[in-house]
Parts: C-alpha cells; structure tokens; sequence
C-alpha cells in the first residue's frame, strides 16, 4: 500500500513534468552557463575565491579565470603561479603558505619573477645599483624603472627578464654590471646576505699632501719608473718651479716638493717623452673649503674696472686668455648685466638643465660644446679657459662600463655656440683637438673621484663676442665663492627632463642655464651612498625647496660657474659630474671640486710641450 508521503512525492514530481517541459529565454540562458565547482554539498562558486580555489587546492586556467574573469589579470596571475609551482605542490599546510608567500613576492620557488622584496645585496656581498640610476651602469638602455606600475623599485634585486638564476641587479662595482641575489626561498630558513667587506687600505694616510714623505717607493702610478732627479733633464724641467727646500729629491723616489694637493711625484719617460706621474701613496683627505662659514663681506661690493690677476699658468703653455678672463665681451666689458645673474649676487649677500631657462645670446662664451665625429651628435658639455686648452669631464672621455674611450679622432669641439642643432654661421668655430690628458688618479671604478680632462685644440682659438675664456679659480676666490646656500650657474644643452630611452630624450633648442645653490658637505654624504670626497661639491635644492632645478645627461662636462662681485669676474668653480636622475627630490648634482685640480692642470700644461 502506498503511503500519503509518496503519493504526495509523486504528485509534485507528476507537477513538475507537466508545467516545465518547456523553459522559458532567462531559463534557458542559464543553463548555457558553466557550472561553478562547488567543494561541498549546496556550496556556490563566488568570484575572487582565490584563497580556496588556487591555494589550498590546485586550480587550472580554467578556473582561474572564473576567479579574476578578466583575460590579462588571469595572465598576470597564471605566470605567477606557475613560477611559484602551484600546479605542483602537493598541498600540505606548509606548502600552501609557501604558495601564498611566494604569489605575493615575499619569497622564490622558481625563478623568481614576483619576487618584490628589499634584498639589494648580490650573492658575493656588492651592493645594487638604483634601478633609476645611471651610474656606475646605463641601466637606462635596457629597462625603465619610471613604467607605471614597474617592479624596479629602489635597487632592490628583481627579476625583470626571467633569468633562469633568479632575481638579480645591476651592481655599483663598474667592473661587475649585473650579478645574482640571494633572496628568500619559500619554505627554506633564509639568512640575509652581508655587505663584501671593503678592500683594505694599502697603509696610513699622508698629511698635508704628502709633503713629509721619505719613503722608497719610485714607480709612478702609471707603472713607470721614476727619474732621478739629479738627472740633467729632470734637473732642467724642475728650474723656476717653487719648489719648498726642506723637500730632499733623493734619487729616483717619489716626492711632492711643490705641496702638489694631488701629492708624491716624480718625472717619467713615456716612450721618449719625460713628463710628470704621481705616485700610489693614499693622502688624507682635508678639506680645502668650509662650506658652512659664511666669507667675510669684505670686497664684495661690484666693480666695473676688475683688478689685474696674478698669471697662475705659464702663456707659453697655456696659451692666451687668463688676464682677461671671465670678463663677457658683450656684457661686463659694456658694463651690462645679463637678466639672471643678480639672483647669483644675491645669493652671496644673504645668511643632465632640468627646470632651467634659456640662456641669453653671449651670456656664456666660454661654453663649449663637445661633439662626435661619428655619428654626429652632441657628446658633453666643456668649457674655454684659454685660447689653446679645453676643460671637461674625465667621463666624456673615458668610462669602460659605457664603452667610452675616446681618441683625438673621435671628437669637435664647437665654439661660439647657442643654438644647438644649427650650424651657426659666421659666429661658432669647429675645431680639431690634438691632445687629451685626463686625470691619471680619475677613478672611474668607484665614484668618478677627479673626473676631469684637459683637450688641447690643434690650433689657437681667436677671441670674440661669443667665445671667451672664463677665469680659474685661487684659493681665495675658492674660499669667498664656494659656500652653502651661494649660487652658481650651471649651463648646457643636456635633456630638459629625465629619459630612459635615446628616443625619449627633449633636447633644448638653444643653451640652457640654471642656478644652484651649493650644498654643505655633511648633506651632499647624506644624500647618497657613493662615497663622496673632498674633490666633489654637489648643489640643489632641498625637497622643502618651492624652487626646481638640476644638471641632467648631455650637461656633464659643462661648467659650474659662478660670478665674484668684487673682480666683476666669472670662475669656474665645477664641472657637471655626475648625479642620480635628474632633479629628484633629496638627490643632488655632484660637480669636479675645479680649485682642487689646478695644480695638476698646471703641471701637465707646462709639460705639455716637451711631449711635442
């Protein structure tokens, strides 16, 4: 007998087929849908159950894409899970934590392409390079850290080209560009690299330049061995140098007689040449300058008729120039300032350009564009201090990590110039240079530390209303001028703003010029962790600033100049060296300390012409 529940059961089953045969358009859309797996009984499938679906099972694409139901989130995602072994792993609970962590960056399990974390320490313990830096390496030309969204952040290790090895960075060794990191592994006891310790000194610092030095070393930086200097030539090129007599030149050993800043010399034959070579002897770094004493407001006031200059360098070697110096034709000789330059005097009176103006025609004759043969593009900035000798940075000339090693043949120099692509007819000079002398301790491994060179032009420049010399610097003028919050005047035709990429670059139409207050040294170390030395000076605004500024790539090279009031005269007081990025907020232009490097300038000038 069949009991009122069945009969009941039978009837609604009985309802059921005869009402619904037919579904109506919502209906029968539905059923076109696909089922969402469900884990349990009555449970629904929810977008975004990512915890459940992907980590504590294992999904496929499918599924994952139920999950984002967006094509190129579900891309980003699938890559991550594969490199993180999720469709892999078996899960137990420590597998699943290691999935998650590995997902969201925190650690590797394959080649660690999500890795984000802050380990910026390669495998042999060198420290990684700024992603957004140029410098020691043009990472620039393979990657751009400015992408929305980019994962190169800081210089912290990443794995921005799926290398088999792992999360890796350019390094700040010039000699090692890229390298492996040793970052977290999912799942494994991780230990934090350490820093490589830094090479031990070769031995104590020398005071005082070196002056008292007596020891016994007599090989020449350069390899060579020293001359004695007793020898009839040596004995000959040392005649009316101020040389200090209680300095005793025994034999051949390296000695600093004229308190050279650069410290021990001596005379060397170079393939028949004698000239001058210092010697690796460590000196000790003093500071010439004090940044945070304010000058004496003696001598400050303006003068139209600039006192007569004591000649530093010999005319004979230097060429024509140092007595008028630094006085524009079309300006300080007319009694005539330039728009800008009374915000420089100003600045004096109170307790790669980025943000920078046009400069007007004139306003820097002694700017001097360096410019490659082949192809023909702008190189560096440089600048005239004679008729005969160019100065510039070492780095224009010589840096390996950027394939720069550039020979006489290589490079013009054009004079007179403003605007930057036109040729200027009947106003700018293009001259050949037959001589390059950079800095024998340039040291373009570690920190750019004396990055400066001297181009000397085949022939003698003839003077005009847009090419003139501007003055280098002495001591007292170094001392007056170069103190924190002082303006100088950087000029160049370098980028208007930072690029990463050749074809992004905004180049100026015509020369471009900024001002920028000089920095104390205490706050330019801060500001970087390259070490900095008494031969650099950086200068810029702080982030607090309301004003903007900076040197960018294409002004290196360039002059740092800056106006003394009381001689109605422009010195060079730097040259664009280096910075990271351009006008970032906290960083800095570093620029070659010029006063610092004028003995040497001096000594390889003189013999310049015995190497003819």
């Amino acid at each position: 007998m069949v009991g009122p529940a069945a009969v009941l059961l039978l009837f609604l089953v009985q309802g059921c087929l005869a009402e619904h045969v037919f579904l109506d358009s919502q209906q029968a859309s539905e059923v076109l849908i696909r089922t969402r797996r469900a884990n349990q009984i009555f449970e629904e499938m929810k977008p975004g159950n990512l915890e459940r679906e992907c980590y504590e099972e294992i999904c496929d694409n499918e599924e994952a894409r139920e999950v984002f139901e967006q094509p190129d989130k579900t891309d980003l995602f699938w890559q991550k899970y594969q490199d993180c072994k999720g469709t892999t792993l078996e899960r137990t609970q420590s597998n699943i934590d290691a999935v998650k962590d590995c997902i969201t960056g925190r650690c590797i399990s394959g080649k660690g392409l999500n890795y984000n974390g802050d380990i910026h320490i390669t495998k042999s313990g060198r420290l990684c390079q700024r992603w957004t830096s140029g410098f020691p390496h043009p990472i620039i030309r393979e990657f751009n850290a400015s992408e929305p969204d980019s994962i190169l952040k800081e210089n912290y290790c990443r794995n921005p080209d799926g290398q088999d090895e792992g999360p890796w960075c350019f390094t700040q060794d010039p000699m090692v560009p890229k390298e492996t990191c040793r970052v977290p592994i999912c799942g494994e006891t991780f230990v934090p690299p350490t820093l490589a310790p830094a090479p031990k000194s070769a031995g104590d610092c020398l005071l005082e330049n070196g002056v008292d030095y007596t020891g016994d070393l007599a090989v020449s930086l350069g390899g060579h061995a020293c001359l004695q200097w007793s020898q009839p030539e040596v004995k000959k090129l040392s005649q009316g140098k101020d040389f200090l007599p209680d300095v005793s030149l025994v034999g051949n050993k390296c000695r600093n007689p004229d308190n050279d800043p650069e410290g021990p010399w001596c005379y060397v034959d170079v393939s028949g040449n004698v000239t001058v070579d210092y010697c690796n002897l460590q000196l000790c770094e003093e500071e010439l300058i004090d940044y945070e004493s304010p000058p004496e407001s003696e001598g400050r006031e303006r003068s139209v008729h600039a006192p007569a200059r004591k000649a530093f360098f010999n005319p004979r070697t230097f060429g024509q120039g140092e007595n008028m110096c630094g006085m524009r034709p079309l300006f300080e000789k007319k009694n005539k300032e330039d728009a800008k330059e009374k915000e420089l005097l100003e600045s004096y009176q109170q307790q790669r350009i980025v943000g920078g103006t046009d400069a007007e025609v004139s306003s820097s004759p002694w700017q001097v564009m360096l410019y490659k043969r082949s192809p023909q593009e702008l190189l560096c900035g440089a600048s005239l201090v004679s008729d005969q000798w160019i100065l510039t940075a070492a780095h224009c000339i010589l840096y390996p990590p950027w394939n720069k090693n550039f020979t006489t043949n290589d490079i013009l120099v054009r004079l007179g110039k403003h605007n930057r692509a036109k040729f200027e007819r009947n106003v700018e000079k293009i001259v050949a240079i037959d001589k390059i002398i950079v800095h024998p301790k340039y040291d373009w491994r570690v920190n750019l530390n004396r990055d400066i060179a001297l181009l000397h032009m085949r022939r003698p420049i003839v003077f005009t209303d847009q090419i003139h010399p501007v003055c280098l610097p002495n001591k007292k003028v170094a001392k007056m001028l170069m103190n924190a919050g002082f303006k100088g005047r950087v000029t160049g035709w370098g980028n208007l703003k930072e690029a990463w990429s050749p074809s992004e670059r905004a180049l100026p139409t015509v020369l471009q010029q900024i001002h920028l207050p000089i920095a104390d040294q205490s706050t330019c170390k801060r500001s970087t962790s390259i070490r900095i030395t008494d031969n650099m000076f950086c200068a810029g605004y702080k982030p607090e600033d309301s004003d903007r500024g900076d040197a960018c790539e294409g002004d290196s090279g360039g002059p740092f100049v800056m106006k003394h009031p009381a001689e109605n005269r422009w010195y060079q007081i730097g040259i664009v060296s280096w910075g990271e990025g351009c006008d970032r907020d906290g960083k800095y232009g570093f620029f070659t300390h010029v006063f610092r490097m004028s003995r040497w300038m001096r000594k390889v000038i003189e013999n310049s012409d015995d190497d003819e």
